[in-house]
């Protein structure tokens, strides 16, 4: 097998003519349409939406992807914003640079600081994330529950896709999986949403004024999956009212999030730019993947991480 290593736009373009198997970020429908040999693409992310162009799927070839490489620091993610909310670490930072820490002035009250313990956290989408924040979860004594297009009990996964990643084999608790006619249940039964779904069009624009309405009064929204999941309007709003009691988002309808969204203004928001899953040990998951599909490959057998396009993940 030939390796070709193209770090520029001018090296992609002389390569992807007799590129049969294309490891690569997203190059748009142009590229992709010169890409004639291609029978397998692999993605370094989990989403796919911008690898799904019509020449792409008009050629019919593999797609896979990195499915489960960002479920490490992206659990991780979600437990230390969640710590952060329950904690009150954002006023308590803004306390120690302005006002020298009086503890009289402000742990009073309603705002005195609460525990993840004994409370319900709702896991909107059960993949490799959702799966990774639900082991987490539980050190910190909280009932999980998730929901996912598919109910019938938590997800097969191959065990050879878990060593690449580094994951554990063994499956967290979860206290029930709904499926999406049970969304009204699922949303008043968690103190904790957390976004973990893939942006399909079933996914886009679920948690609005309707979804809202129906959590807890004072409930807490995390969303580190897509921002087109959450309409962001509504949720400011939400907030404003005191329906949604804090939230935390690493990802936005418009991003990077424009410096007039008012959400840079509520005191009970953490904003992150995107980074949940960024860290060192990233790559090494990633190409331990790859190298293992390029195995399977060899040998005939079936892509882990294989994506259906119709579906979207």
């Amino acid at each position: 097998m030939d390796v070709i290593e193209a770090s520029t736009r001018k090296e992609v373009d002389a390569a992807i003519p007799e590129a049969e198997i294309l490891f690569s970020w997203a190059f748009g429908d142009a590229v992709l349409a010169r890409a004639e040999r291609l029978r397998w693409l692999h993605v370094p992310a989990a989403g796919v939406g911008a690898y799904l162009t019509p020449s792409f799927r008009a050629r019919g070839a593999a797609l896979t992807n990195s499915r489960g490489a960002h479920a490490i620091p992206i659990a991780a993610h979600v437990l230390g914003v969640m710590l952060a909310l329950t904690r009150r670490l954002k006023p308590a930072i803004v306390e120690q640079t302005t006002t020298g820490m009086r503890r009289e002035d402000w742990w009073t009250g309603d705002e005195v600081p609460s525990e993840l313990h004994g409370k319900t956290l709702g896991l909107f989408g059960y993949g490799a994330i959702g799966r990774e924040v639900a082991r987490r979860a539980a050190g910190f004594g909280m009932r999980v529950i998730a929901l996912r297009r598919r109910p019938q009990g938590a997800p097969a996964w191959e065990p050879e896709l878990l060593r690449a990643l580094g994951l554990p084999a063994e499956e967290p608790t979860v206290a029930e999986v709904m499926g999406p006619r049970d969304l009204d249940r699922f949303l008043a039964a968690s103190d904790i949403v957390a976004v973990c779904a893939a942006l399909t069009p079933e996914t886009e624009g679920a948690l609005g004024a309707e979804a809202f309405a129906r959590m807890k009064p004072g409930a807490w929204l995390v969303n580190i999956a897509r921002g087109k999941i959450v309409r962001e309007e509504d949720l400011v709003r939400a907030v404003r009212d005191g329906r949604i009691g804090a939230a935390a988002l690493d990802v936005f309808e418009t991003e990077p999030l424009p410096r007039e969204s008012p959400l840079y203004t509520l005191d009970r928001v953490i904003l992150t730019p995107h980074v949940s899953g960024l860290s060192r040990g990233f790559w090494p998951r990633a190409m331990a993947l790859f190298r293992a599909n390029l195995a399977r490959d060899a040998r005939g057998e079936p892509l882990l991480n294989r994506v259906d396009p119709d579906a979207g993940y």
